[in-house]
């Protein structure tokens, strides 16, 4: 099944590039078994990530936001918070459900702390080319990117609206989806690797740690895949090593 060989993949694949910038003994990986699936969950940490989280969750008979009846589903998210706050947060998240032909849905973006508009240019330029190369109007394919990731009460959306939001894409779409997670997996990376020595400020420092505060504020306070997955039994500690930032002020 493609999907499954893609996850598979990309799961071994960002890891690894985890562990080969953070260190060796950097990673904690366990699998925990609840009543309706399975998280295998990996985090990193070490030199140049204060935390990445990479974890597949499979879950059995769920009813998912926007979905009218169970299913089996899977997701699988990845959060990069970079040491360096030069470098913006990563932000991977895809799901879908198993029975049937998906839907498949993707949410990739970065949410930067400090000024860094050449690394979000180099980000937005790869999906720009995949964009293209799918025949998809690139503004569409991030439309809502900034509306998702923004709270009221903030001054700023968390997002950069550089990667895409992709939904509902159903079989004959699953390469669109596959290519552009691939693509901004790999500039990501790129630009994680050449901010690691970056210089930066203790007002920096602080910024990091707001972007992150709001980041939090986001997961407890809105997201819906979030009250979803304790509704149908994800244990907390889970979506904390999945989701939640190593460090924040409010």
């Amino acid at each position: 099944m493609k999907i499954i060989d893609f996850v598979d993949e990309m799961r071994e694949s960002a890891i690894q590039a985890l562990n080969d910038i953070a260190g060796a003994g950097s990673c904690s990986r366990i699998t925990t078994r609840f009543t309706v699936g399975t998280a295998d969950s990996a985090v990193i940490r070490g030199k140049g990530v204060e935390k990445a989280s990479v974890t597949h969750l499979v879950m059995e008979k769920v009813k998912p936001p926007e979905m009218s009846r169970p299913v089996d589903y899977m997701v699988f998210q990845m959060e990069v918070f970079p040491e360096n706050p030069c470098c913006p947060m990563g932000h991977f998240n895809t799901e879908w459900a198993l029975t049937g032909s998906g839907p498949y849905h993707m949410n990739l973006d970065l949410f930067p702390a400090a000024p860094c508009e050449s690394v979000l240019a180099d980000a937005r330029r790869a999906m720009d080319m995949i964009a293209e190369r799918f025949s998809v109007d690139a503004g569409t394919m991030r439309e809502g990117l900034d509306e998702h990731y923004s709270m009221a009460h903030w001054d700023r959306p968390l997002s950069a609206n550089v990667g895409c939001k992709l939904m509902h894409l159903n079989e004959k779409q699953l390469d669109l989806f596959i290519e552009a997670y691939r693509a901004f997996f790999a500039a990501y990376f790129e630009i994680l690797r050449a901010t690691l020595h970056a210089p930066y400020t203790e007002a920096d420092v602080r910024q990091k740690l707001k972007r992150n505060g709001k980041w939090l504020e986001y997961l407890t306070l809105k997201d819906p895949a979030v009250k979803m997955g304790l509704a149908v039994g994800i244990p907390p500690e889970v979506i904390i090593r999945l989701s939640y930032p190593p460090s924040a002020i409010f």
